[in-house]
């Protein structure tokens, strides 16, 4: 590991060395595996009786955490590295919607008519409708198209209200580097005292409350854009990891995770292990995993009657959704990210874009 600094990506977004030469495919699986035994333990028991303090629950959202700052760490890296926004934009939408898409699908067309409480007329009646298609494809609660009444929780994916989000800090960070204030500290800087700000008004809101997770990806951009002047040593990430940990015994553990996360998560990340280091060799299906396995844990709570023991749950659910993962990334995630390498040209071609002028093209380089 570079106890100083983290290197510099090159094109595609990965870390200096390659994509073997650090720890983000490992720490992403991990994090959608914690994830996958949290939402197990919310959805068996309906989240009734989970106070927001719950330590399964945190462990979920610091899981969550991880992704976020990952993710801002390497999309930086991304835009960085990338010749132009019209190929940032093509590559995040490769990596994110036909994935989504397919999810959405299986979703819909699957797992909805084998079981929804309706018949398959009203199924797809109530899904074509207003308000069946209002809830597409970020749904929630899956009462308008009858699914998952009897469980104790009726949402039908409620992993995907963070896809959204995420996209959002995409817009973020390209309008920053477009204008040229991405690499100035005090415009990653300002976004963040924003949404602090509006984590303070909505701190005991749990809902809005989760303006803090953009607090992650920003964070986790600023650690990868401004990595020259942070040193990440042992002693540091061990003193950040105690008052993470004693900070668990007060109201504030919130504030303490986006404190000590961000660090924890680049520090681990550039640990020199090799097996970590080689870890996404098969494949990256975290993103699979992370789409897949709320609904299929809904359909084993339906078809058990709630009864499975929650190891039980947790581990019948990781192995479904793992499969489903794996066909992902072999069948859709993986061909989609081949087409990453298109040029500018090509991209406009194919999508019908005309040429920017010289004069434009010519300001977009400088401003890298």
């Amino acid at each position: 590991m570079k106890k100083e600094h983290p290197g510099a990506a090159p094109e595609g977004g990965s870390i200096s060395g390659g994509r073997f030469s650090n720890n983000f495919d490992f720490l992403r699986f991990a994090a959608a595996v914690v994830i996958v035994v949290t939402h197990a333990y919310a959805l068996r028991l309906g989240y009734v009786g989970i106070g927001m303090y719950d330590p399964v629950i945190l462990i979920g959202q610091a899981a969550l955490a991880a992704l976020l700052v990952t993710s801002g760490y390497l999309i930086a890296a991304s835009w960085e590295s990338t010749a132009s926004p019209l190929r940032f934009a093509w590559k995040r939408v490769l990596r994110v919607v036909p994935a989504l898409a397919l999810a959405i699908l299986v979703t819909l067309f699957v797992i909805g008519p084998l079981m929804t409480s309706l018949s398959p007329a009203e199924y797809f009646g109530a899904l074509f409708s207003p308000a069946g298609l209002a809830t597409v494809p970020f749904f929630e609660n899956g009462s308008a198209i009858g699914l998952f009444q009897e469980n104790p929780w009726t949402y039908v994916n409620g992993s995907l209200w963070t896809i959204p989000v995420e996209v959002l800090m995409y817009g973020v960070v390209a309008a920053l580097g477009i204008a040229g204030l991405l690499w100035r500290r005090s415009a990653l800087l300002g976004v963040a005292a924003i949404n602090v700000l509006l984590w303070m008004i909505w701190f005991d809101d749990p809902r809005m409350a989760k303006v803090r997770f953009t607090l992650y990806f920003i964070v986790g951009a600023y650690l990868y854009l401004h990595r020259q002047s942070i040193a990440y040593r042992p002693v540091v990430a061990g003193a950040l990891l105690l008052l993470l940990g004693l900070s668990a015994l007060t109201p504030y553990v919130t504030v303490a995770g986006v404190i000590c996360i961000p660090y924890l998560v680049i520090y681990a990340a550039h640990l020199p292990v090799p097996f970590l280091n080689t870890f996404g060799r098969p494949g990256d299906f975290s993103y699979g995993i992370y789409i897949y396995h709320y609904p299929v844990q809904q359909v084993l709570i339906q078809v058990t009657g709630n009864e499975l023991l929650l190891p039980a749950l947790c581990g019948l659910s990781f192995l479904a959704t793992f499969a489903l993962a794996f066909l992902s990334w072999h069948a859709v995630e993986r061909r989609a990210l081949a087409a990453k390498s298109l040029g500018t040209a090509d991209l406009r071609r194919v999508l019908g874009i005309p040429s920017l002028p010289t004069p434009l093209t010519a300001w977009w380089v400088a401003r890298k």
